[in-house]
This record gives structure tokens, sequence and C-alpha cells, in this order.
């Protein structure tokens, strides 16, 4: 992965892979990041780990922007 944050929108979800770092964003506030864990074959539905937030579920349908991020 590269040092720039790329945007990944829509269905381009099934990109992201366990071990990407991430941030969630919704109005171009960041809402939670941390480390995809785990995710679904079809990438809709994937786990993200944040040592101070925990584990959180997202699905693709919640409306957030998803941002690749330096790991």
């Amino acid at each position: 992965m590269t040092s720039k944050t790329n945007l990944v929108k829509g269905s381009a979800w099934d990109d992201v892979q366990v071990g990407d770092v991430v941030q969630l964003s919704d109005r171009g506030r960041t809402e939670y990041a941390g480390e995809v864990d785990a995710r679904t074959l079809d990438g809709d539905i994937i786990w993200v780990h944040n040592p101070v937030g925990g584990r959180r579920l997202f699905h693709i349908l919640d409306g957030y922007n998803l941002r690749l991020a330096a790991s």
C-alpha cells in the first residue's frame, strides 16, 4: 500500500483487504479509524479494530466514506 490516502467509494469496498488501515468518515469528519481484521467475500461488510475503540462492523450501505490510510 502507498503512503498516500485513497478514497474507496461504493462498490470498491471489495478492494479493501484484511490488514489495511482505514478511516471511515461521514460529511468530512472521521468517525472511526483502525485496521480491517475481517471482511465478507464481496467486501460489503468489514470489521475494523481500533485499540482504543474496540472492534466495529461497517456495511457499505451505512453511508461512510472509506479511506485507505498509511499503515
